[in-house]
């Protein structure tokens, strides 16, 4: 199973010796049930997802309890405790199921400890799972769906231009996709990228009609499905590769992170003393990775996950370190 995984380490200097002092991670949830129908004429309605629409599927669980398997072998009996303590971690998610079931499933693999409970039945001690609620605009771990109306204008003004030349770009599919989607009225290019989610279907062992395999010569002889996924990748990314878009979508996230290094740096970080870990969206960590200088043009797969390990040696001087990997494969960058 791959994820991506990008690590930065932050450390005074580039000597061996030294010693691991704060770690803070965010992820993206696992995988999921599409949040509606991919097309209106889908026959794969809510009936066919037992947990519903949105919710964390159980390839999504393997993924997370992977990841935490991953945090055990990493810190915990090492930099951490053999077992949860609150003065240690603290895990927060965004208010939406999947990512508060990420989150769950995540610790079930990072703490693996089982205790006798009442009754001598044998049980997972409860680890706290803390989130802001709906009620309230999520700048930290959903900053995508929050209302920014400086953001709404800039986009407008700027990139929204860009979906108009997807949409001339892909005219012939556009009017094909019109008659067969259901959609009546001329497809919008976010419309199209969002019938990508048949994949999901796909990947749950569910048919699909001819056409999403149809081959287009016009198009490099591509398949729907893959100038459908394509779309909508260059739309996602429209969203936030000007600067000002990026900032103002995951600024307040890596301020989060910069302040919390810099307590850490002058020894101020009491509460959580080790490990900060946040569950959360693939435009949480697209806003973080294109705030950092660090996004690679590419969406965010499920259980993707961005580690910052902080480092303390004699020197007095910090440098970072990036290191993307997924499962068999680690690429390694020094950044200046």
């Amino acid at each position: 199973m791959l994820f991506l995984l990008v690590v930065i380490f932050l450390h005074l200097n580039s000597a061996e010796n030294r010693e691991l002092k704060f770690v803070q991670a965010i992820w993206r949830h696992g995988d999921r049930s599409p949040t509606k129908l991919p097309y209106p004429n889908d026959i794969y309605d809510e009936s066919y997802w037992p947990r519903g629409w949105s919710q964390l599927t159980d390839l999504g669980v393997e993924q997370l309890e992977e990841l935490g398997s991953f945090f055990n072998d990493r810190y915990v009996g090492k930099f951490l405790n053999q077992s949860y303590k609150p003065n240690e971690v603290y895990i927060q998610s965004s208010d939406s199921d999947r990512a508060l079931s990420s989150a769950q499933t995540f610790l079930d693999g990072m703490y693996q400890l089982t205790q006798c409970g009442i009754n001598g039945k044998i049980r997972k001690p409860p680890i706290p799972i803390h989130s802001t609620g709906r009620t309230i605009d999520d700048y930290l771990l959903k900053p995508t769906s929050t209302d920014c109306p400086e953001y709404d204008r800039h986009y407008r003004e700027n990139s929204s231009k860009n979906l108009d030349k997807i949409a001339e770009e892909y005219s012939d599919l556009f009017k094909f996709l019109t008659n067969v989607t259901g959609h009546g009225k001329g497809i919008t290019v976010k419309q199209a990228g969002k019938i990508g989610n048949v994949q999901k279907e796909i990947n749950h062992g569910l048919e699909q009609p001819d056409w999403v395999n149809q081959s287009w010569p016009q198009y490099g002889g591509k398949t729907t499905l893959e100038i459908v996924t394509e779309i909508d990748r260059r739309r996602r990314l429209n969203e936030l590769e000007e600067e000002k878009l990026y900032k103002l979508r995951g600024g307040y996230l890596l301020g989060d992170w910069l302040e919390r290094a810099r307590n850490v740096a002058n020894g101020k970080q009491k509460n959580p003393g080790k490990m900060i870990l946040y569950s959360s969206h693939d435009g949480t960590l697209l806003s973080l990775l294109y705030s950092m200088k660090i996004a690679d043009g590419e969406q965010v797969p499920y259980a993707s996950t961005i580690i910052m390990e902080i480092y303390e040696t004699d020197k007095g001087k910090y440098e970072a370190e990036q290191c993307d990997l997924s499962i068999g494969n680690a690429v390694n960058k020094n950044v200046a």
